[in-house]
């Protein structure tokens, strides 16, 4: 009668007990897609291959860096305008993006619009300058007028 009542127990827990299997893991991927062929490409600075990729990369939920420019830039950390107009034309080459688990992300990377960007960039550089240099000369006639 023990054997009996122990196992209908025992049948009972394990009939009331259930395995939920919601815990996997989703497929979570990049996919990265470029308008220039064999250019470098590195997620979180690691290098990833070159484009076309043939594939989605699997990486995990979350924020991610992609770029087409290795991470170690080799810019010496000396300030200076070259070299910070070098680093903000690295910063043109990478991409953050927000990964969700279970998608799959698209990162389109626009190699030959780089140069366009760069133009751009040091144009609006040259006229800061130029702005400058006219701050600092009507400074310095307000200066001497004064005096």
């Amino acid at each position: 009668m023990r054997t009996v009542l122990l196992s209908a127990l025992l049948l009972v827990n394990l009939a009331g007990q259930t395995v939920k299997w919601d815990n996997h893991a989703r497929y979570t991927a990049i996919t990265i897609s470029c308008d220039t062929d064999s250019v470098p490409v590195y997620v979180d600075g690691y290098y990833v291959g070159k484009t076309p990729l043939p594939h989605a990369l699997t990486v995990t939920p979350g924020w991610h860096t992609v770029s087409i420019f290795p991470p170690d830039d080799g810019i010496p950390e000396q300030k200076g305008p070259s070299t910070r107009a070098m680093k903000d034309i690295i910063r043109l080459g990478k991409q953050d993006v927000m990964v969700e688990e279970g998608n799959v992300e698209l990162v389109v990377m626009s190699y030959r619009a780089i140069d366009a960007e760069i133009e751009e960039y040091q144009r609006q550089t040259l006229s800061g300058s130029w702005l400058r240099a006219g701050m600092i000369l009507t400074l310095l006639l307000l200066i001497t007028w004064g005096l």
